[in-house]
């Protein structure tokens, strides 16, 4: 769990074994749910798309993505093809942030999320 915290953070101070016991934990608590996960991954192969792009044209109410650019699991090319897809998305990518932006970045993340909330 250690190792996969590291891949989520850029900056390695984030990777504290408070994390690692909270996130461990949390896992821990409902293994069913990273037993559905790992079973909706083809092996060997690319992750799925589980979503119909052509369905996402049709989404119309405000939407907020905030992405980290470094991100090693989800790279930020998939957020601009959202981007580009939905119509009434806001995207906020952070630089120097890799998966865990809420983490990384709390306090902005927090008043992006608040301001979105307020005035949608």
């Amino acid at each position: 769990m250690g190792k996969l915290i590291e891949i989520m953070v850029h900056n390695k101070q984030f990777a504290t074994p408070e994390l690692l016991a909270t996130r461990s934990g949390a896992a821990l608590a409902r293994p069913d749910h990273l037993e559905n996960y790992l079973a909706g991954l083809p092996k060997g192969a690319p992750i799925p798309n589980w979503v119909r792009l052509e369905n996402l044209p049709g989404v119309d109410i405000p939407t907020l993505l905030i992405h980290g650019r470094d991100d090693r699991v989800v790279p930020f090319e998939h957020s601009l093809m959202l981007l580009a897809l939905i119509p009434n998305l806001r995207l906020v990518i952070f630089n120097h942030c890799w998966h865990w932006a809420m983490i990384e970045h709390p306090d902005e993340f927090n008043r992006l999320v608040i301001d979105f909330i307020a005035n949608n």
